[in-house]
């Protein structure tokens, strides 16, 4: 999943290229608040604050878990098997990836006019702003290797929601393109349920991650918050040995290409969540250096977020 510096993992060419930016555009498109301009030079780095560490250990504050609705979806090679309802309110939303590729579970909402056919419709004629105009994004599993489960939570509203795969496959073609697509009807009322805190809490902003730093071996629950006035995400990567935050910093800012094997490996992570919406999302670490990456195209540049700073490390020990 190593990316091109200007791309990210899952960058979306062949057939639906020009949806390269639907994340990256999608806040622009409903009203969202974003940049106005390209910064001069990709040299954004985290706030001091970026730094401080947040401590893995339960906060004596924190709720008792909330009791969470499960959904199950299996990642396929290149479909997703799903309920075709939920409930909505607090959900767990779980991807066991069974295929051979790397997926995600990009969740959406569709707004209250439009319907799943309106959605395939616009996409397949490639009329990105009436897509993008029926879409509010709400996290979901991201960076799931073959083989592996990942696990995030959102409060999900009453309406029809779809699943979005935009990772890109060896020859070219966006999972997205070869039908990895799905829908889910959320049913009831909206909920006034709020999903269980997590143990660290970490920020979203343009461009860093601000919290957690240090977290222990083992398995834990993040409160993950889109502070910023665009979309974005946090795809967490193992680094590999002897590679650093800065080295990554250095890759994503370099006009050559990378060569070699990945210096990395995807270790889970929650897909693009829009402004000011909380998610959770579950980690399953051992010890060593990790990197939480944003891959969000920025709307007024166009470059992915990682190249104006937003990559922040995280130690595991």
């Amino acid at each position: 999943m190593f990316v091109d510096a200007r791309t990210r993992p899952g960058r979306l060419a062949g057939p639906l290229g020009v949806l390269a930016l639907i994340l990256g555009t999608l806040a622009a498109c409903t009203g969202q608040s974003a940049a106005t301009s390209a910064p001069s030079a990709p040299t954004v780095e985290p706030s001091a604050s970026a730094s401080e560490s947040a401590s893995a250990a339960p906060s004596e504050s924190a709720s008792a878990p909330a009791a969470l609705t499960e959904l199950a979806i299996e990642a396929k090679d290149f479909s997703f098997a799903a309920p075709a309802s939920i409930a909505a309110g607090p959900t767990r939303i779980v991807v066991n990836n069974t295929g051979q590729e790397d997926h995600q579970a990009q969740v959406a909402k569709l707004a209250d006019a439009s319907t799943f056919e309106d959605l395939t419709a616009a996409l397949q004629a490639e009329d990105i702003p009436a897509a993008l105009g029926m879409l509010s994004l709400v996290g979901g599993p991201t960076g799931v290797t073959p083989g592996a489960t990942v696990a995030t939570a959102a409060n999900l509203e009453p309406g029809q929601h779809v699943f979005l795969c935009f990772v890109e496959s060896p020859d070219g073609v966006p999972h997205l393109a070869k039908g990895m697509i799905g829908q889910l009807e959320v049913t009831g009322t909206a909920s006034d349920g709020t999903l269980p805190a997590g143990e660290s809490e970490l920020a979203l902003q343009d461009f860093a991650f601000v919290g957690a730093t240090t977290l222990t071996p083992g398995q834990h629950t993040l409160t993950v918050t889109n502070k910023g006035p665009q979309v974005h995400e946090a795809t967490l990567v193992k680094l590999a040995d002897g590679v650093t935050v800065n080295d990554l910093r250095a890759a994503f800012t370099s006009t050559e290409a990378p060569s070699g094997p990945p210096p990395f490996t995807g270790a889970g992570g929650v897909a693009g969540i829009s402004p000011n919406l909380t998610v959770t999302m579950e980690v399953d670490v051992e010890a060593g250096e990790y990197a939480l990456i944003c891959f969000v195209p920025d709307t007024a540049s166009g470059a992915p977020h990682a190249a104006l700073g937003m990559i922040g490390g995280l130690t595991v020990r």
